[in-house]
């Protein structure tokens, strides 16, 4: 392939991953909104639909949100009855959070649709394709969060928080 047409690909590539990510971020305000959610809240739930329990620090983590934003987000969900607390059993100091099964099932079926299109997409996919696009998909995700990661390293942790003079 000749080099101009390669680096056209790669610029469309580019924009079409930032098309997907906009939308993705719609789509995820529309499922956050069904529920009565600020899309951050949404987000832990998600994180906590991965691991199925983590501690307020490590959701932090995976958020990118300080850990007092953390614990707001999880009082949030608490009283709406998407996650209970629960006492580590090898250290009682450290309180474990993770999703109330019936809720799961809630925010699992609003995601149905968006499932469904992606199997049907895969249909006609052969295995190569389809570990082709995981691994891309892996990647792109790692890329991210690590240029997220180092971008709280060396510009400001959180721009939209105010600092204390």
């Amino acid at each position: 392939m000749p080099e101009e047409e390669r680096g056209r690909l790669v610029a469309e590539l580019t924009l079409e991953t930032r098309r997907l990510a906009q939308q993705l971020v719609r789509f995820y305000g529309a499922v956050a909104d069904q529920l009565g959610l600020p899309i951050t809240d949404l987000a832990c739930l998600g994180a906590l639909r991965d691991r199925r329990r983590a501690t307020a620090g490590e959701l932090a983590t995976e958020l990118g949100l300080s850990t007092g934003a953390v614990t707001r987000v999880i009082d949030r969900l608490h009283r709406a009855g998407f996650v209970r607390r629960l006492r580590d059993p090898r250290d009682g100091r450290r309180v474990i959070v993770e999703l109330v099964p019936e809720a799961e099932g809630s925010v699992i079926g609003l995601f149905a649709g968006q499932a469904a299109q992606i199997t049907e997409s895969a249909a006609d996919l052969s295995d190569h394709q389809l570990r082709f696009l995981l691994g891309y998909v892996r990647d792109r995700t790692a890329g991210s969060r690590a240029e997220a990661d180092r971008l709280r390293r060396v510009g400001k942790p959180h721009a939209t928080r105010r600092t204390r003079s």
